[in-house]
Parts: structure tokens; sequence; C-alpha cells
């Protein structure tokens, strides 16, 4: 059996080709998301042209400049390129289709999407450098899971918010002091139509006296809307009602809180907390009663 030497080298010239192609879409890939705009540079030819749907840049550093304005450094970015296939290869160019899929994260821009390169790499003495590169988009998806993320958190806040204006009720209306001093911050601000009280043990001093008469007691909260500030604080604005039953009281009113709850090793607490009584009365006479 006879060896053909030239069959031989061509076949490991192409063997060759398709690896040092390979590796310069691997290349392009890490320089991209280092921002090593230098080595992207040197991933393609001078005359590289790179079509992104129907927009085409000509020139290797006008390739660059764009991608530069598309990716800032404040951005972190992924590009995975996944199922590379050999689809043309003479020893010198090669034709290499991929799947590529990416993730992009930056202030105002985030997103992840799959789609498809198509990368023509001329290769000289080993090197491999992309001549043409297509890319043509399959899928994309606002938002990532960073964001998700802060959605979640925010979520949570809310709950925890929420959450502490109901123990608050609780507290009130059981009554249980040791309770209501969980509900309040160290530096707990309370303001009502009886004046400001600051600090817990003056809010809770003003809430053991007001609380002392053996009455019946039932605050309900609707209408809550939960404004968060910061993923430790959040504002919740609620409309209440409520009632107080005694030996010989009977009354019954409304009004809303404005409470500020600060998230305190994951448990919302009231740390200030305003208090607006729109109507009281007893209901026997009722409100409308004149004198």
């Amino acid at each position: 059996m006879s060896l053909d030497v030239e069959a031989l080298a061509r076949r490991v010239a192409a063997l060759e080709a398709a690896e040092a192609a390979r590796a310069c879409l691997y290349d392009y890939a890490r320089t991209v998301d280092t921002r090593d705009w230098s080595g992207l540079r040197a991933s393609f030819t001078d005359d590289a042209i790179m079509a992104m749907g129907p927009d085409e840049t000509a020139g290797g550093d006008a390739i660059v400049a764009s991608l530069q304005g598309m990716l800032p450094e404040a951005f972190i970015t992924q590009h995975l390129i996944a199922n590379p296939r050999v689809v043309a290869n003479d020893g010198t160019t090669v034709v290499i289709d991929s799947t590529v899929y990416y993730l992009h994260e930056g202030t105002g821009f985030e997103a992840s999407g799959w789609g498809s390169y198509r990368d023509t790499v001329v290769v000289t003495d080993g090197v491999g450098r992309i001549a043409r590169k297509e890319f043509t988009p399959a899928q994309y998806l606002p938002g990532s899971i960073a964001t998700a993320m802060a959605r979640v958190r925010d979520l949570e806040v809310m709950d925890e918010a929420r959450a502490a204006t109901w123990r608050y009720a609780t507290a009130v209306d059981t009554p249980d002091l040791d309770l209501l001093r969980e509900v309040f911050t160290d530096d707990a601000v309370l303001a009502s139509r009886s004046g400001a009280k600051e600090g817990r043990d003056a809010v809770i001093a003003y809430y053991a006296k007001a609380l002392a008469d053996p009455i019946g007691r039932k605050h309900l909260l609707a209408n809550q809307h939960v404004e968060v500030v910061s993923p430790s604080e959040a504002i919740v604005h609620s409309y209440f009602a409520y009632t107080y039953a005694g030996d010989a009281t009977s009354i019954l009113g409304w009004g809303s809180y404005v409470d500020t709850v600060r998230i305190e090793d994951g448990i919302g607490r009231i740390a200030e907390k305003r208090i607006t009584i729109d109507a009281s009365g007893d209901v026997h006479p009722g409100w409308a009663t004149k004198e």
C-alpha cells in the first residue's frame, strides 16, 4: 500500500486549520467578555466584515469600535459558543456554523439571548482570523437573573413591611406590650394627634398608658400601598378602621397610617408611624348629631 504524502499533508493542514479556526472563535468570545480590545482586534482581518442582521460593519478597526460602543466597560457579558461545526475547509479558509448564547448585565440594559454565528476564518501560519462574521439572532429576552432577583427582593421587602403593620395591629388589639416593643425600632418615632413620641421606650410608655383600660379593641387595615425605598426600607400607606368597646363605650372611627418600615435581620420594624384620625365617635349618637 503506497502512502500519498501530499494527500496526507492536505488532510493534516485541513485539521490544523479547523483547530485554528475554532480557537479564533473562542478567542473572540474571551476578548469581548474581558474587554481586551487589542486582543479582539487581532481576531479579525484588516478587511473583515461583521454582519448583524441587515447591518454590516466593514474593517477590523471599525468592528472593534462598534463592539466597544455596544459593550461598555461597566457591562458584564458572557458569550458561550456551542456546537461549532465546520461546513467548509480548504486548509486556509474555514467556514464554521455555531450557536451563541449570551448574557448581558448592565445598568439599564440586561438581557439574555441566543442565535447563530457563521464565521469565515482565514488561517495563516497556524493562526486564524475572522474575515466575515454573521450573527443571526433567534431569541432575545430582556431582563436577567439579576433583574429577577431585584424584583424578588422588592416583593420580600413589601411583604415584610406589611407584616410589620399587621403585628402592630395584633399587639394593640391583644394588647401585648412585649410584641409591640418588637414591632418598633430603637429610634422609632410616633406622630399622632396627641403629639410626637421619640424612641422606642417613649412610644411603648405611651401605649402602656393608652391601652391600660380594659376595652375591647379591633384595628382593621385596608387598601395598603407599599413603596420600596431601598432593600432595607419601605413606606406603607394604609387606611384603617377601629372599634373600642367597653361597658359604656362604643367607639367607631377611621383614618390612615403612614408607616416607615425598616428591615432589620430579615424582620420588618416600624421606624416611624404617623397616625391621622379622620372620624371618631360613639355609635349611639353617631357622627352627624348636631349639638
